[in-house]
C-alpha cells in the first residue's frame, strides 16, 4: 500500500513538474546509495633500505564507503593504471582508523593509523604508520587540508 503510494505521488510530482519518464529514470538513478567511495588520488611516501624517501603517486580505488563501512578493502594504481597496491582501512571511530598494505607483490608492506581532521572531505586524510621493516610511511589519500598538491612529501 506505501508503495503504490508513492508511486502516485512520485507520478503526481513528474506531471506537475512537466517530466518524462527518462527525466524520472535519470532522477532515480542519482538518488541511489553509493555502494563505494569514488576513486581519486594518493601518495604513498616512505622511507626504504635503498633511498631516503620514495613516493609512490596514482588513484585509489574502493571497495565500500570509507567511514561508513567498518573495514574497506582497496587498490592503489600507479601512474600508468597498473596495480601497485592493495589494502584494507579499518574505521575506529568518526574520524580515525587503521591501514594495512601490501605492495609489488608482497616485497613491500606497512601499517599505521589514519585521521581525517574536521571540515575535510570523508576521502581525505593523512595516515602514518611504519614498513615491515620499522621505516616510516605515510599515505596522502585525496586532498587534505594543509598539503598542497606540489608539495614534497616525507613521511
Amino acid at each position: 500500500m506505501i508503495k503504490r503510494l508513492s508511486a502516485m505521488l512520485a507520478l503526481a510530482v513528474v506531471s506537475a513538474l512537466g517530466l518524462s519518464a527518462l527525466d524520472l529514470s535519470a532522477w532515480t538513478a542519482a538518488a541511489q546509495p553509493r555502494k563505494a567511495t569514488p576513486p581519486g588520488p594518493i601518495v604513498i611516501a616512505y622511507r626504504d633500505d635503498v633511498s631516503n624517501v620514495r613516493q609512490l603517486k596514482g588513484t585509489v580505488r574502493y571497495n565500500g564507503i570509507v567511514g561508513r563501512d567498518p573495514s574497506v578493502s582497496f587498490t592503489v594504481e600507479n601512474e600508468r593504471a597498473e596495480v601497485a597496491c592493495n589494502g584494507t582501512l579499518t574505521t575506529e571511530s568518526r574520524r580515525t582508523g587503521k591501514f594495512s598494505l601490501s605492495c609489488f607483490g608482497g616485497q613491500f608492506s606497512g601499517s599505521g593509523s589514519y585521521e581525517r581532521k574536521a571540515g575535510d572531505p570523508y576521502n581525505s586524510f593523512v595516515a602514518r604508520g611504519q614498513t615491515a621493516r620499522n621505516l616510516p610511511i605515510m599515505l596522502v589519500i585525496g586532498h587534505p587540508a594543509g598539503i598542497s598538491e606540489d608539495q614534497f612529501l616525507s613521511p
